[in-house]
């Protein structure tokens, strides 16, 4: 009876069959025809068919076009056969992949054989947390199995510099409307090229609180970790609408691209442990995920969903990520206290509506070369203190209309005065006034007399011994 591959390892002290330079090199205590037995042997294992799989956790076409640079790298091309199937061969698919804003690679997928290899590999999809992750199936011969495993081990590789979504900003959805995970996520570039960090002015305080919490992170990560600063912040922007929240996670998404760091921008609130995961792959040297109106997760009781959100920020698999979250509210007193503790946020900014000073920087950054850097804007400033920014460029595009009419008829307007901004700016803080009180004056303040009487007509019984419970309902205190 012969003996096996493993029973010759146990007799002959060296049976590893390596291929280096021209010489066939036996082991001192090895016979020829105990070579010649070996080399049979090894000759019938290497002719056997071997199937492996290895898989990536990347969306799809991120692994396929990982796969296509690589062999294009390799082999000069990336050939494709057909795959068979019970109908017929199915002919390999060129897959059209946006790389970049507004930027396309044909990428193939199907079946693939390799120069000088017996055998196939084949892209396929996994499974990881209710999402499509890339796969590649092969089946070669033994011979040539290291040979592909490397080929996969250079994919991987390639992976973590040469991803599709390294260092650019992604707009990115993982569930559906109904909450239900999406299997196959598809992100979409944000192009920030246009965005201008110059146009991002607050009051100067919380100037100074975005660029240390946020935009120094962000431009200068590599500083931080030589520093044995951490990178993974937790940032809330807090503060009523229009006062430029989201244009700082803008401006941060600018800043992020232009220092090579991914930015991915979930818009829903119930998303952002999704976010945190897919973000974790591109945390080198880090990553920003940018997720607005987080109230809506994280107000009232604790619940199991918002404990996911809470313990993905500060988790023991997140603690040394590289992952900045900028997070958005309109609500800070809604959230619940545990969101608020150091650790899960480094940082709560409140974003104010620009003060005086801001106003006027505020005023020539819209005005542009048609006001004058030595045009007086101190009146501009104090009328329009306190307004969001959205009311101080419609001041800018009012004032025009007041220049015009300063000037005498049939002139054009190339610049505005102090006076014409002035007196727009004027007009809308009158404008401004007038809404408020509209909007105060339809606000009624319930009293007891009155909760008494809708509770009696409700059909209460012992009404006056409940009235305390029915007020604290409506929200009326001290009752």
């Amino acid at each position: 009876m012969g003996k096996s591959l493993k029973d010759q390892a146990q007799i002959i002290a060296v049976t590893e069959i390596v291929r280096h330079g021209e010489q066939l090199i036996l082991p001192e205590n090895m016979s020829l025809p105990q070579a010649m037995d070996l080399l049979e042997r090894r000759a019938e294992y290497e002719k056997e068919v071997t199937a492996f799989r290895e898989e990536y956790d990347v969306l799809p076409y991120d692994g396929a076009h990982a796969l296509a640079e690589v062999l294009i790298a390799k082999f000069g091309w990336a050939p494709a056969t057909s795959t068979p199937g019970f109908f017929g061969d199915t002919p390999p698919q060129l897959v059209n992949v946006e790389t970049a804003p507004g930027v396309y690679a044909s990428v193939p997928w199907g079946r693939f054989s390799l120069p000088n290899i017996k055998g196939h590999i084949e892209t396929s999809v996994a499974m990881k947390e209710g999402r499509y992750t890339f796969a590649i199936d092969a089946n070669v011969l033994r011979m040539n199995e290291n040979t592909v495993r490397s080929l996969f081990a250079e994919v991987r590789e390639y992976l973590k510099t040469g991803s599709i979504y390294k260092g650019k900003a992604i707009k990115i959805r993982f569930l559906d409307n109904d909450g239900t995970p999406l299997r196959m996520p598809e992100p979409k570039f944000l192009d920030t090229s246009k965005i201008n960090p110059d146009g991002l002015i607050y009051a100067a305080d919380v100037q100074a609180s975005v660029e240390t919490n946020l935009f120094t992170p962000v431009s200068r990560a590599a500083d931080c970790i030589a520093n044995g600063i951490p990178v993974k912040r937790g940032i809330l922007l807090s503060g009523t609408f229009g006062t430029g929240k989201t244009m700082a996670a803008t401006v941060a998404s600018r800043l992020a691209v232009d220092n090579g760091i991914t930015y991915v921008y979930v818009p829903r609130a119930n998303e952002l442990s999704h976010a945190i995961e897919f973000a974790k792959q591109y945390q080198s040297p880090a990553c920003v995920i940018f997720c607005e109106d987080i109230d809506r997760e994280v107000n009232g009781d604790r619940s199991v969903a918002m404990d996911d959100i809470l313990n993905i920020l500060d988790g023991i698999d997140t603690k040394n990520a590289n992952i900045i979250t900028v997070l958005t509210t309109n609500d800070l007193d809604s959230i619940n206290a545990a969101m608020l503790r150091p650790g899960r946020l480094d940082a709560v900014i409140h974003v104010t509506p620009p003060d005086a000073a801001a106003v006027e920087k505020l005023v020539r950054l819209y005005g542009g070369s048609a006001i004058d850097a030595e045009t007086d804007l101190s009146g501009v400033g104090v009328a329009l203190d306190g307004t969001i920014p959205a009311v101080i460029a419609e001041v800018v595009k009012r004032a025009k209309l007041s220049q015009l009419r300063l000037q005498p008829v049939g002139s054009k307007v190339e610049k505005i005065s102090a006076e014409a901004l002035t007196e727009a700016a004027k007009t809308m803080r009158a404008q401004i006034t007038l809404l408020r009180e509209r909007s105060e004056a339809k606000t009624v303040v319930p009293t007891i007399d009155g909760l008494l009487q809708d509770y009696i007509a409700a059909g209460a019984s012992e009404a006056g011994d409940r009235v305390g419970k029915f007020a604290n309902k409506v929200g009326v205190k001290g009752v």
